[in-house]
């Protein structure tokens, strides 16, 4: 799917996870797990989300996948012409899914993004 043209959600098998899975950009006590790899073929910035069943029911977990792809759209303006695969999915140490608000999807994912390595980002 291709939003506004600004990047590109990653579908299933439209991906590949590095075999060591990269580091995460936040530590352990943040709510968000946020993982990013470059892709060599893709043209620009994709968002993969993954909100596993036992985080809370379809309607919570659908609600997640809705504030992080906003919250991504919000924040990807530096990764434009990068071709960034951004990962998010909730931590171990996760509230339920439904006390995670907006602005906490917000800042975690900005502060992941500005970790990512220097000599990548503009």
């Amino acid at each position: 799917m291709i939003y506004q043209g600004r990047f590109r959600t990653v579908r299933h098998k439209d991906h590949a996870v590095p075999a060591p899975l990269p580091r995460p950009l936040l530590g352990s006590a943040s709510w968000l797990d946020i993982r990013a790899w470059r892709q060599v073929d893709a043209c620009g910035p994709m968002l993969l989300v993954t909100s596993p069943r036992k985080t809370g029911g379809a309607v919570q977990r659908n609600r997640f996948r809705r504030r992080v792809r906003m919250a991504f759209l919000a924040r990807v303006q530096p990764l434009q012409g990068q071709a960034w695969v951004v990962w998010v999915r909730p931590s171990r140490t996760a509230p339920p899914l439904d006390t995670i608000s907006f602005q906490d999807i917000e800042s975690q994912l900005r502060l992941a993004l500005r970790r990512l390595p220097a000599s990548d980002t503009p």
